[in-house]
This record gives C-alpha cells, structure tokens and sequence, in this order.
C-alpha cells in the first residue's frame, strides 16, 4: 500500500535571594547571544541552501546545511525527508546524514521505499516519544535528552526538527503532522517539547480537533519544558523594533501578547491526554529579568508557562534555554513518560 495517500499536500516554493547584578548581566548576555546570533545567521542561510544544491548529482553526499533551514516531513527511525525551509526543495538523510535523494517529494519517497523494501529501514515499535526543540534550537539541542530517554528508559525516541525561524506556528505544525501521520507501525505517541515546540504541538493538536480527521494512533503523554502557554511578554519589545522584526522570524510576532498572540491562542488545544510541566526559574519572588514581573527563567514568567488542565507542575532552577540539558530536568521527564507524574 502507498502511504502517501496519508501525506497532506506538501506546498514548496521555594525563596531565594534577590538576583544579583551579575545573575541579571549573565541572563542579559545569554539573551543578547541568541540575538547576535540570529542577525549574522540570517544571510548564511541562504548561502547554504545554494551551496547544498551545487551537490544535487552526488551519491551518499554529506549533509552540507544546518538544522536551521531544514524541516522533518517523514521520518522512519533514523531516515528522514527534509524540506528546505526557503527554497522548497526536499532531501532524503540516512542515519548517517548523507544524502541519498534529492529534489521534489516523489524522488525522495521513491528512494525511501526502496531502501524500506531493501530491510535497510526497520519497523519502529508501536510507541515512540517526538522530541521538538524550541526557537533557534535543532534537533542537536534535543540529543542529550533524547540519549537519557532511550538508555535510562528503554524508550523509542524521535527527534523531529524544524526551521523555527521560517515560517508561522501553523507551518510547522503542518510539517509535524505530516511526520505523526507516517509512523509505520505506531499506535501510540507521546510528546516531549521545548519552548516554542509546545505550541506546536498544541496547533497539531487543534488542527486535528477541527479536522475531525485524527491519525490511526492514540497520543498518550506530553511533557512541556518552559512552554510559552500564555505568549511571551518580551516579544513585544522585539516588534518595536522593524529589523529584528525580519531577523527573528514570524514565530515570535505571533508570540507577542499585543500583536499575534490574541489570534494563535485561538488555534491552540490544551491536551486531552496527561501533560505535565516543567519550568526553569529561581524559585523565589525575583526571576533573573527585572522586567518581568515574579520569578522568571530569563526569558518567559512562570505564571505564563501554567496551563490548565496539567497533571503535574514541577520547577527546577536553571535558565530557560538549558533547561532539556539539565540532568534533573531529563529524570523527571522520563518519570513523567512513564508514570504520569513528575517525582
């Protein structure tokens, strides 16, 4: 049977002390280092999208581009088919990051039935974990985490990657939903995302309530790490602001409390499986920004990050783009996966 028919259409183109003023520059600095690196990024990526096609006849090329402009369409345990975020073609990677087709979807999925017919590509098992990463992260952000996942609990863990800084929330979630719809062979999936990758998921999660087309798959857990649930105050700073604007990317105009937000929050679900939260922050009355009112993680309050509904709510102290790489961060998602609450 040809799985494609299940593709959609695919469209190219507790009380601490107050933070000291050190704690304040750290958190400042990590921001501004995030910012920096967004604007010298921006006209490397298209450079790398042309370098990538000048290997269109290679055989077994390695992967040329980063994460940043790539996005999962398929994956099939190690195997993946990528779209160019900005120029729209799409590539096949085998688990060794080489490219093995190139071009449009037909070449690509042609070459990945082929190696499916070969016995190349292994059947996953019937439940697996999606790993997103967050804005500006990739899939390598997710890697300790989804390591800790697979040896500690014997789990079976994807990690699914997309161009955070090209496209809209809905966009990615369109992707996402090409990737849950051809699982071969699973009939449960739980979720585990960071930062931004939790409103992903939660407009996948609403696009399928409106649809009322749902995959042939049950979702079982979710685990939020430093979820945006209520949009993020700083954002609307950013779009004071005309050329970070075009630098940082649709995503965080849609984020932004007095811009995007009112209308995405409308296309957003809360889960109706079991989802737990876990937050960064200092514990106390203070955060680590001192224009956000209350504790925060150096970039979203915690108050924000609280959804109705959650099974359980855990805090552990750190910052809000290391929280997946915190070891106590990782126990206490694997604890959640399994048992449905945080220990």
């Amino acid at each position: 049977m040809n799985s494609m028919i299940a593709l959609p259409t695919l469209g190219f183109p507790v009380s601490y002390p107050r933070p000291t003023v050190g704690l304040r520059r750290q958190a400042t600095a990590v921001a501004m280092a995030f910012l920096l690196l967004s604007i010298l990024n921006a006209p490397g990526v298209v450079a790398e999208g042309i370098l990538d096609r000048l290997h269109v006849d290679r055989i077994d090329a390695p992967q040329v581009s980063s994460d940043g402009v790539w996005t999962d369409v398929i994956i099939d345990g190690e195997w993946r088919i990528q779209r160019h975020a900005i120029l729209g073609y799409v590539r096949l990677l085998d688990p060794q990051e080489r490219r093995l087709a190139f071009g449009d979807m037909s070449q690509c999925y042609g070459e990945l039935q082929r190696w499916r017919a070969c016995g190349e590509i292994p059947r996953m098992e019937s439940h697996v974990v999606i790993c997103l990463h967050g804005w500006r992260g990739s899939r390598a952000s997710m890697q300790p985490l989804n390591h800790y996942l697979t040896e500690q609990g014997g789990l079976c863990v994807i990690n699914f990657g997309y161009a955070s800084v090209h496209g809209t929330v809905q966009k990615q979630a369109y992707e996402l939903e090409s990737v849950v719809r051809n699982l071969r062979g699973v009939r449960h999936v739980s979720f585990v995302a960071h930062s931004l990758g939790n409103i992903v998921v939660r407009n996948l999660l609403y696009k399928l309530q409106v649809q009322g087309n749902p995959p042939p798959l049950a979702f079982e857990r979710m685990v939020m790490m430093s979820p945006p649930n209520h949009g993020a105050q700083l954002a609307d700073r950013v779009m004071d602001r005309r050329l970070l604007r075009l630098t940082l990317g649709v995503a965080v105009e849609q984020l932004a409390p007095q811009d995007g937000w009112p209308a995405l929050e409308k296309q957003l679900a809360v889960p109706n499986f079991e989802f737990g939260i876990l937050v960064g922050g200092r514990g106390g009355d203070m955060g680590y920004l001192p224009r956000i009112p209350g504790d925060d993680d150096g970039l979203l309050s915690i108050e924000t990050q609280r959804l109705e509904g959650a099974a359980d709510f855990k805090q552990i102290k750190g910052l809000h783009q290391f929280i997946p790489q915190y070891p106590a961060v990782q126990a206490a998602t694997l604890a959640f996966l399994v048992d449905g609450k945080f220990k």
